[in-house]
């Protein structure tokens, strides 16, 4: 071989040895698993360490910030305070995103260029910071715990009826945290949160929905009314004295309706209802709870002179004899009630009483506001007469008649109520139209009596009469029997009107 030939081999051999060395000269700088030096995360000097060393450290060394408290009080209160850790409020920080972007430095691209960057980090050490999050969540918790204690709802005015006095009971305003507000804050605290030594919960003052003025509309009776029970039984009496009572000082609120039935609960023994006549299809039977119609008839004639609104009402099958015809409503559990609604822009009171023979009800209101007076009216428009039927029932006497039904006339009537102003009428308009039906008498009455002519023996031998010349009666009448017309027109009535205004009884 020439000389030439083995020096480019040598040389040849030279450069790969030293290509190789350098080689692994690179790779030995760049290979490992640890952060490169010059990489500080949070102030830490992370060279040499594991990614998992890395992330331990950086946890290690924020573990005691979690330990710090915060004092939280309530704005404007002394005496009251609580303190949650930053640890509650379930502080975090991005390290285990922040560590394994740090580690990535040095890895990406050829040997020459990350040896080249890790060289570079020695002398331009890179850094790092940490951000933080955290949550409200507990302090949700926390302010339910404050609030039980601080927190205290707004009381309206009450207005009350006692001894016949109008009691107004005062408002009070309400204190609540401003939970939205200071939940806000804090989430917009950023890094002044690690320095917070005190928070304070700000107070929202609540005014009531009702204050006394509210009531300074209740200053007198702009309907009333009462009716006679006279001659009723105990237990009616007691069920008209129980009835009433369940109205006796009520509050009607604006917009607010109000059910008879709701508020006198059913007529049962457990409620405290006796047993007492009911109309019931027509007749009058035992039943619990008779005299109720009466007081929700009372009820209704208050309520209509007070203007109220009636939004339901039904009359009874029988006109009752303490109102006027077409005036009275009936009321029955679970399918007849008097409901209303008060449609004023002030709230009325209802007091009702039993005094002697007579039940009361008193509708007040803002009377000293009111210009006008409710007159109602009534119109009997016809009466229809009751019919009488016979049924012959042969195990009777002849000529006997039993009554077996009670007939009645039936009526009906308009009901109106007008609008007085300076004793004119402004307006009136019809608020009901009322059939009571009739009913028949119905008797069961024998056959009719067998009346035999009677002829005297005549001795033909006696003198001085004739037989020829006896006289035998012309015609045979039927006995009178005290009957009714079947027209009914002995019973028939005149059309009737009745008028009544406020404070009538």
């Amino acid at each position: 071989m020439k000389k030439g030939g083995i020096i480019a081999i040598v040389i040849v051999l030279l450069l790969t040895l030293t290509g190789m060395g350098s080689y692994y000269y690179l790779d030995s700088h760049v290979a490992g698993d640890t952060f490169y030096e010059g990489i500080i995360i949070d102030g830490q000097k992370m060279g040499g360490l594991t990614l998992g060393e890395g992330i331990l450290l950086l946890t290690e060394s924020r573990e005691e910030e979690l330990e710090k408290t915060i004092e939280i009080n309530v704005d404007g209160m002394d005496g009251y305070s609580t303190k949650v850790s930053l640890r509650d409020l379930q502080l975090e920080y991005n390290i285990q995103e922040i560590a394994t972007e740090a580690f990535q430095i040095g890895r990406s691209g050829n040997i020459l260029e990350r040896y080249t960057e890790i060289r570079n980090l020695e002398k331009n050490p890179v850094s790092f910071n940490l951000e933080h999050s955290f949550k409200v969540d507990h302090l949700e918790d926390v302010l339910e715990e404050i609030a039980v204690i601080v927190e205290k709802a707004p009381i309206d005015a009450q207005f009350s009826f006692e001894d016949g006095e109008m009691v107004i009971t005062e408002a009070a305003e309400g204190i609540m945290l401003d939970r939205e507000s200071f939940l806000k804050n804090i989430s917009n605290m950023g890094d002044d949160i690690l320095k917070a030594e005190h928070l304070a919960i700000p107070l929202k003052i609540i005014q009531p929905e009702v204050g006394e003025d509210y009531y300074s509309k209740i200053n007198g009776i702009i309907g009333e009314f009462s009716t006679s029970f006279a001659g009723s039984s105990a237990g009616r009496i007691h069920n008209i004295r129980l009835s009433a009572e369940s109205f006796d000082g009520m509050v009607v609120m604006p917009g607010q309706v109000v059910s008879y039935n709701k508020t006198t609960g059913p007529r049962q023994a457990s409620l405290g209802y006796r047993e007492a006549p009911v109309i019931e299809n027509g007749e009058l039977i035992p039943g619990m709870g008779g005299g109720v119609c009466q007081t929700s008839t009372t009820l209704y004639n208050a309520l209509l002179l007070a203007d109220m609104t009636i939004l339901e009402r039904s009359p009874h099958s029988i006109p009752p004899a303490y109102v006027p015809r077409g005036t009275d409503a009936a009321v029955a559990t679970g399918y007849l009630d008097l409901v209303f609604r008060n449609d004023f822009d002030y709230p009325v009171l209802i007091d009702s009483k039993v005094e002697g023979t007579r039940v009361y009800f008193q509708v007040y209101g803002d009377k000293e506001n009111r210009d006008y007076t409710v007159r109602i009216t009534t119109n009997q428009i016809s009466t229809i007469p009751y019919k009488v039927h016979e049924n012959l029932d042969n195990t009777l006497q002849p000529g006997a008649r039993e009554l077996v039904q009670e007939g009645r006339n039936g009526y009906k009537v308009n009901s109106f109520k007008s609008i007085v102003r300076n004793g004119e009428i402004v307006s009136t308009e019809q608020i009901s139209y009322d059939y009571y039906r009739e009913r028949g008498f119905i008797y069961k009455v024998g056959p009719d009596p067998v009346i035999e002519q009677q002829i005297p023996d005549i001795d033909a031998d006696t003198p001085g009469e004739d037989p020829g010349n006896v006289e035998e009666p012309s015609q045979l009448q039927e006995p009178q029997q005290n009957r009714e017309q079947e027209d009914g027109s002995d019973s028939q009535q005149n059309e009737e009107s009745d008028t009544w205004t406020e404070n009538a009884g």
